[in-house]
Formats: C-alpha cells, structure tokens, sequence
C-alpha cells in the first residue's frame, strides 16, 4: 500500500514555482477577461506572454537541484526542465501567431489563452510525474485543454468537426491507459514508479500482468505520439483545427509524449525489453512508412504535415527503441557503455528541438497565408509563385521544408544524423536503413510545396495573405533552424547532459 505522507509544501515552494506560476497566470487571465470588457483582447496576450516569460524566469533562478517533490509524486531534474523550457517557447510562438491572426481578422477568442496556459501546464506536469495519478492528471489536463483549442472556433464545422474526433478517439486512448494503469498497480502494489520499479526487480515478477499492464499503457501513449495504428485522428484533427493549434499540437503534444514514452520505456526496462521490442520495431517501421507513403499523394498542405508528424514519430521510435533492444543488452548495454545510452537519449530531446522549430515556422506561414478571414494557406495547389508575392513567407517556408526532408545544412539533417548514428551503434542496421529509405521518399512531397512556390506563376486564387508579426516570427524561427543545423554540437552535448541527469 503507499504510504500517506505529508509534504513539506513551504520547502519545496521554489521548485514548485513554475508550475505555481502557470495555474494561477490561468486563472488571473480568466479573471481579467471577465473584469476587463473590451472587443480587442490584446491584453490578454500580453499577460499570457507576461506569465510564459515569467515562468522561464523563475525556473532558470529557481532551485536547479534534483528533487523528488509532493511526497514522491513528482521529480525536478535538468530532464524536466529542458521540457519545460520547450513548452513555454512553443506555447509563446503559439501565442504570438494566435494573436496576429486575431488582429487580422479583427475576431478574438479570449478563451485561447488560458486554454493554452492549461495545456502547457499538464504538459509539465506530464514530464515531472513520478508516480502513475501524477501521469494521468498531467495528461488530462493537457487534453482536456487541447480538445476544446481544436474544436472551439465558433461557426467553424471543420474546428468542431475536429474536436469532436479528437475527443472521442482520445477518450478512447484514456480508457486504455487507465485500464493499463490499474493492472500495473495491481502487478506493483503501488503507483509510484519507484514501486513499479522495485517490483520489477523482484525475483520472480508476474510478467503476463505487467506485459498486460504496459500494453495497454502504451496504446494511450502511441495515441498522443501519433504512432500507427493509434494515429487516425490525426490528418483529420490537423486539418480542421486552426494552424496556430496544429502548430502547437504538433509539437508541444508530440514532445510531451514522447518524453513520458522514453521515462516509461526506461523504467520497464531490462524485463519487459523482450517483450515489447519486436512489438515496437515493427510498429516504428510500418509509422515511418505509412506516414511518408500516405504523405506522397495529399493535396492539402495541413494533411500532409499530418501524415509528416506520423513519419517523424516512427523515426523518433527508433531511439525508444534503442534503449529497450534486447539484442543490444538494454539497460545493461547503458551501464556497460554509458555514452551510447548518453548519446541516444540525447538525439532524441535534440530532435525534438529540431522538429519543434520546423513545424512552428511551417504552421507561422500557413497561419496567415489566407486571402480571406478563416481560411487557412492550406492548398498545396495555391502556393503557386508564393516566392515573388511574398518572399520572406516563401523563404521561410523554403527552409523548413527542406529541412523537413533531412536537407543540410538545417536542423533536420544533424537531428536524423544523432538518431541514426545511435540506432547503429546499438546494432539495429536494418531499422536505420529503413529510415533512411523513408526519409528519401519523404524529399519528394516537401520539394512539391518548394517547386510549387519557386517555379509555378502566381494565380489568381493563389495565396496572398499575410501577417507580419507572424512571418517574422517565423523567419526568425527559419534562422533558428539554420544555425542549429550548421552549428549543433554544443546544443547535443547540453542534451546528453541533460539525460543522463533523468532520475525516477
């Protein structure tokens, strides 16, 4: 049974502070909408801002020690903290391009930003979670939040159309990890992962109940990743949704999901390596491929990002995978040679940089590219001569494109280079050499949008919207990319660093 155990709030007060900040910054922008009646709701994005900031701020003077808070429901380490990082600047770039969007069309919805603030919160407290209730209330809060973000543009069928999928299927994927979760603590006799991790170490586990339990845990996980054969949602749920909120679902979901997938996958590991390995190697595999084969034939742009975030979560699989591969001595293969384990953890949190750059900067153009309000720059057909009616956008567009495609010298092509050099190091040729394969099938529908813009003659119902707070955003975020690309070995090594300080 656990433990009741009262925490010592007023110790744990400055590390607490970050996710202090966001809760009640949510709260304060609800109060200030209602107390503040006005049409434009600038301020709101300013306070929204305000608090991201801030949250930034109190994390880096905060307590940078390794604590296990609440009585061991939470941890704080440079693993969390990174994530946190993350979140808040994909949660402000969103704000940035929700708002510009706002202020074009002269149609707010004030209930976006303390939606967005939620969600950010759930997603820190998804990473920080060290116990099982601690993981399920993170992950809520975050959908729960996400769900009406998608699905809450008024008089917009395909935004509810979207939210409405979206939260059925998710409801679906909860009730598997749920379901998961109740025979893991019936297999541990407790929720927190150090239980789970004791009685995996005892000498004679119940393998099929724990099996049972994982299974259907990773089901919920492979849903918020967007892994075959959990990813349906997601070309329909990009699509309909606003491009700011596909933007932010993109990257902020993928990366919080990823990162519990890869303290999971630690934590059930050397036992259930065997298990699971098999399992997982071919659903990386068919992911990858599915996801770039679909991708080849879409006409809309939003759709095939869509089905180029499924590809991007089966490459990002192969470092999951790398960790439990039996063949390569799982966990014992990263006690006996540290700086593989070092080095696949670390590919991972720099592709998810990488990846978090490209799209924000992808979904920062289509954003406004419209010609009319509510419309989205979403037909590939339409980005015809885009490059000579707005270069700076098409630019843009040009660089995360390519390096979508793994390109040099962009971030995308160091991100699949850390990944694969760890996929082989830890024996598994035949995965890295399917990725590569998919990843040049994936160059052809990303040079159809660059082909599109650069050697077509602009139409008439090309698009010829524009924003200029989100363009140069955007283009900021296209320098970002360049330059990690040219110049990624201090931002690798900070990532290896980081993971090897990840502690349950």
């Amino acid at each position: 049974m656990n433990e009741i155990l009262i925490p010592d709030f007023g110790a744990q007060v400055s590390s607490l502070l970050p996710y202090l900040l966001v809760v009640v910054g949510a709260l304060l922008v609800l109060l200030v909408d209602a107390f503040v009646p006005t049409m434009k709701k600038e301020h709101l994005s300013y306070l929204t801002l305000l608090i991201l900031i801030g949250t930034v701020v109190a994390q880096i003077v905060g307590d940078q020690s390794d604590k296990v808070l609440l009585g061991g429901m939470m941890v704080t380490n440079d693993f969390t903290f990174f994530f946190n990082y993350l979140f808040c600047g994909i949660a402000v770039m969103t704000t940035i391009f929700a708002t510009g969007l706002f202020d074009r069309e002269g149609r707010y919805r004030p209930e976006f930003y303390p939606l967005l603030l939620l969600a950010t919160l759930g997603m820190m407290f998804l990473v920080a979670a060290n116990d099982l209730i601690t993981l399920y209330l993170g992950l809520e809060t975050m959908s729960l939040a996400t769900y009406v973000l998608a699905g809450g543009v008024r008089g917009n069928v395909r935004s509810s159309e979207a939210g409405f999928k979206y939260l059925i299927l998710g409801g679906f994927s909860s009730a598997f990890l749920l379901m998961g979760m109740a025979l893991v603590y019936g297999f541990a006799g407790g929720t927190g992962f150090a239980e789970i991790s004791a009685a995996l170490g005892s000498a004679q586990p119940d393998m099929v109940l724990i099996s049972i339990g994982s299974g259907l845990m990773l089901v919920g996980f492979g849903f918020k990743v967007a892994m075959v054969p959990f990813h349906m949602w997601t070309p329909d749920v990009y699509e309909g949704a606003p491009s700011y909120i596909t933007g932010f679902m993109s990257t902020a979901i993928k990366a919080a999901g990823f990162a519990i997938l890869l303290r999971f996958a630690i934590l059930m590991q050397p036992q259930l390596g065997f298990v699971w390995f098999p399992v997982l190697s071919v659903l990386a595999v068919l992911t990858m491929s599915i996801g770039n084969l679909v991708a080849l034939v879409q006409s809309n742009m939003k759709r095939m990002l869509a089905w180029s975030a499924i590809a991007h979560a089966g490459y990002l699989m192969l470092g999951i995978l790398t960790f439990i591969s039996p063949s390569a001595g799982g966990s014992e293969m990263m006690m006996r040679t540290r700086e593989l384990g070092g080095a696949a953890g670390a590919s991972v949190l720099f592709y998810l940089i990488g990846y978090a750059l490209m799209n924000l900067a992808a979904f920062g153009v289509i954003n406004v590219l419209g010609n009319k309000n509510g419309e989205d720059g979403d037909q590939i057909s339409r980005y015809a001569g885009l490059g000579r009616t707005r270069p700076l956008a098409a630019a843009t567009m040009l660089v995360a494109m390519l390096s979508l495609a793994g390109i040099p010298p962009m971030v995308g092509f160091m991100a699949k280079f850390y990944l694969l050099q760890a996929v082989v190091q830890a024996g598994m040729v035949p995965l890295a050499i399917i990725a590569v394969i998919n990843s040049l099938v994936s160059v052809y529908y990303y040079l159809r949008v660059i082909v599109m813009m650069y050697f077509h003659e602009p139409e008439e119902s090309s698009y010829q919207g524009t924003e200029w707070v989100s363009v140069v955003t955007s283009s900021v975020l296209a320098l970002l990319i360049i330059y990690l690309g040219v110049m990624p070995g201090a931002f690798h090594r900070a990532a290896e660093v980081i993971f090897r300080k990840m502690i349950f």
